[in-house]
């Protein structure tokens, strides 16, 4: 009795025989079976297992799925309906009778060694929408397939580091086709699948490029191109795709990792679209061919040539237009007029003004702003319209503005000013307008029937020093210099204008009329 009990513990040892690893399990049309365990019992979620654990064998005792394996979307057991949301670790590994494996939508998650060792897989193998994570080696040894269509929009993990990649060993796969929804590459996704040859179209869709996404992959040649949706290329990237001839990179990438384009010993070309420089590492491009073209737009080809790593690869070739246009003007040419526009370099800074004609008030512009004056920084040519409406407001005293023509560096440059001396003799002193010598601020006070929309502050060259809706009800003047400043206040009846100057012991003075002093 002895000795028996001795022999089935041998036979176990060997062939790793244990008592089944699942819950239940269907019958499939070809006479193949699946096995299941329930993950989630409240919702009724259950994961594809293999029907043994531990040892070699998976399905000891087992036929193996063959053939074309159709994964159900549901399962009932007990009479009670189940949702497939995984496919387990080492669900099908070593089932090299497969060709064909279809998944269904509701799977969320592929395990661990899920596929590993299916060499009869051939063709195209596709990742559904909604899988968020791939263990280590899914598919690793698939030596057949060919292809990979990749549709999982939010993925955040595949395989984990480079020894234990998904696609590891995939011989044939030659292609790998990201699908127009997909918004993540995660680290690691095809890293080491050195067949894939073909050029690799990235969709408008994608925010990341993970650490090692797609590194070592040797034959991949043709191009690559990072759509402009993209912010992050990560680590290693591309790290020795030798084949790789051409990178082309997106408009909003600000970082780009060490060592993401390193040893692409056959890159010919590096267009880069983003205006401004994006932040890499003395590695990013180190060990690539020293006649690298590499081109960026024009109109920031100045800080390309001066900024931190991207100096040191050479001169740029540049690209596009040297400037920005940037256009304004009125919904209603009775309504006013807008101040502002031209030819703008990278970095250069834009200041647009509605005035208004009597009887129009500003109601913002047609993108959604409502800042009056506006100043931003151009990243592109734009066109601008402000809108208006009719109003009973009374304009006194408005100010007159004149546009200015100047060269900066060697660019026309259109800059709107104040015409001080044709104001000067139509301004009245405002009685609600003073000066706090003590707190060094300049202060309104209006009555309450009489609501302030805007208050805007104007130097002696017409610039906007300062602009606000007026409800602190005054400005701090500690960090202007001496000089003549022309305050325009825009009410819910009327707009008003006065002019002062301020000595360099900021005290107030006046040119056409008396001010109060407190």
């Amino acid at each position: 009795m002895k000795k028996g009990i001795a022999i089935a513990l041998l036979l176990m040892g060997m062939f790793g025989i244990q008592a089944h690893a699942y819950d239940f399990g269907i019958r499939l049309s070809n006479g193949d079976s699946l096995f299941f365990n329930v993950t989630d019992v409240q919702n009724h979620y259950v994961s594809v297992v293999p029907p043994r654990t531990g040892g070699t064998n998976y399905y000891y005792g087992h036929r193996q799925p063959s053939g074309a394996v159709i994964i159900p979307a549901n399962v009932n057991w007990n009479n009670q309906d189940y949702t497939v949301t995984a496919i387990g670790d080492r669900a099908f590994s070593g089932c090299n009778k497969m060709h064909l494996v279809v998944m269904p939508e509701t799977v969320r998650e592929i395990g661990a060694y899920a596929f590993y060792g299916c060499s009869g897989l051939k063709g195209r193998v596709s990742i559904g929408v909604n899988v968020v994570r791939i263990g280590a080696s899914a598919f690793y040894g698939c030596s057949a397939l060919t292809e990979v269509l990749f549709r999982a929009k939010e993925c955040e993990y595949m395989g984990g580091s480079v020894s234990m990649t998904v696609f590891g060993n995939c011989r044939s796969l030659k292609k790998v086709v990201v699908d127009q929804d997909v918004r993540r590459i995660p680290d690691y996704a095809f890293c080491g699948v050195d067949a894939i040859s073909d050029s690799l179209s990235l969709p408008p869709s994608l925010q990341y490029v993970g650490n090692y996404a797609f590194a070592y992959c040797s034959a991949l040649s043709g191009g690559v191109t990072i759509p402009a949706s993209v912010e992050s290329i990560g680590e290693c990237a591309f790290h020795q795709c030798h084949s790789l001839k051409s990178v082309i990179i997106g408009a909003s990438v600000k970082h780009i990792g060490g060592r993401a384009f390193y040893h692409c010993v056959g890159l010919k070309s590096v267009k880069v679209n983003a205006l401004y420089p994006p932040e890499i590492v003395v590695t990013t491009f180190s060990d690539i061919p020293k006649m690298v073209k590499f081109s960026v737009p024009c109109v920031s080809k100045k800080l390309y040539d001066k900024s931190g790593f991207w100096k040191r690869l050479g001169n740029f070739d540049s690209f596009g237009s040297c400037t920005f246009t940037i256009t304004a003007s009125m919904d209603n040419s009775e309504a006013g007029f807008v101040m502002g526009g031209g030819e703008y370099g990278f970095g250069d800074s834009v200041s647009l003004t509605a005035v208004c004609a009597a009887g129009y008030g500003f109601d913002g512009w047609s993108d959604g702003n409502h800042d009056n004056p506006r100043t931003f920084a151009p990243s592109g040519s734009q066109s601008f319209v402000a809108l208006t409406r009719p109003s009973g407001m009374l304009i006194y005293h408005d100010t007159v503005f004149r546009v200015d023509t100047v060269y900066k560096e060697g660019y026309k440059v259109i800059r709107d000013t104040v015409d001080l001396q044709e104001v000067a003799s139509s301004i009245n002193g405002l009685k609600e307008v003073v000066f706090d010598k003590e707190r060094k601020r300049l202060k309104w006070n209006f009555p309450r029937s009489e609501k302030v929309v805007s208050v805007s502050l104007f130097n002696q060259s017409g610039e906007c020093v300062y602009t606000g809706d007026g409800r602190k009800g005054s400005v701090n003047m500690k960090r202007l210099s001496a000089g003549s400043y022309i305050v325009r206040i825009e009410t819910v009846r009327r707009v008003l204008r006065c002019r002062f100057f301020m000595s360099a012991d900021n005290a107030w003075g006046t040119y056409d009329s008396p001010m109060r002093v407190q």
